[in-house]
């Protein structure tokens, strides 16, 4: 299951997300402050239950309630708050449920259990999800399963990529980068296009052979097919900033400068 928690209080986020966790493990809980960061994660990840709080600065739940009913009208939509007045107009907005704060596991449980649409819990009903680690040591798994590199470089290849977020790197740009001491060597290029190539397999293999992107002798990723911790600290989210500890792809040092940057956001 993929669910959306909306809430500028923090505390209410964290403890929603912790419950939800427990109550479906294998499920994507992902958080946001507020209702515009909502509509932009809605935008990017579909959610199969957004639990949405009703009072927000700017954009309010139901505000945004009233547009996932017009442009996503199967999600389901269950409401939380301190303020039980809002019941009628979470009924009129066809809400899934309406949960008073503070909220308990059993609330959440229950929520589930009457959804308005139905959503299965079971992972094995979802599509797989391609997603990266990059805060620690570097990562990446397909669904719940780790990839297995089958060359170090490969993975390494795969970070790097990752590393420069979408840009594209000319074939010369990632000799150089792999082999700097000579980056003429005829054998290098060679080299590197058995690595694009066992990368592409790799990718292809786990269904996301097109996070791969070639152009005119030019290689990059698609973000937008991957789950990131690197992306989402990018993009602001609370998600992204909660999951980074001052540690950014520790095992390869052409990380350092990102981890600079990252960390100069953090301040």
């Amino acid at each position: 299951m993929i669910t959306l928690t909306v809430d500028d209080n923090p505390n209410v986020l964290q403890s929603v997300r912790d419950g939800l966790l427990r109550l479906d493990p294998n499920g994507t809980h992902r958080i946001a402050a507020s209702g515009d960061e909502a509509l932009e994660l809605v935008a990017q990840f579909p959610p199969d239950v957004i639990f949405l709080d009703v009072e927000m600065p700017g954009l309010n739940g139901l505000e945004v309630a009233q547009w996932l009913n017009t442009f996503r009208p199967q999600t389901n939509i269950v409401f939380i708050t301190g303020h039980a007045e809002y019941a009628l107009s979470a009924l009129e907005l066809y809400a899934s449920g309406f949960l008073l704060k503070p909220i308990s596991e059993e609330q959440l449980n229950e929520a589930l259990r009457h959804l308005r649409y139905s959503v299965s819990t079971s992972a094995d009903e979802f599509p797989k999800r391609l997603k990266a680690q990059c805060f620690g040591q570097f990562e990446v798994w397909c669904g719940d399963k780790p990839i297995v590199f089958q060359r170090k470089k490969t993975k390494e290849l795969f970070a790097y990529l990752i590393d420069r977020n979408g840009a594209l790197c000319s074939m010369g740009q990632l000799i150089s980068f792999f082999w700097p001491e000579a980056p003429g060597d005829t054998a290098h290029a060679s080299h590197l296009r058995m690595l694009i190539a066992d990368l592409q397999t790799t990718l292809t293999d786990c269904g996301f052979g097109e996070a791969l992107v070639r152009s005119r002798g030019m290689l990059g990723i698609n973000p937008s097919l991957l789950d990131c911790d690197y992306f989402h600290y990018l993009s602001g989210s609370p998600e992204g900033k909660q999951s980074f500890h001052g540690e950014y792809m520790s095992q390869y040092s052409f990380g350092e400068p990102t981890l600079a940057k990252l960390m100069r956001m953090r301040d």
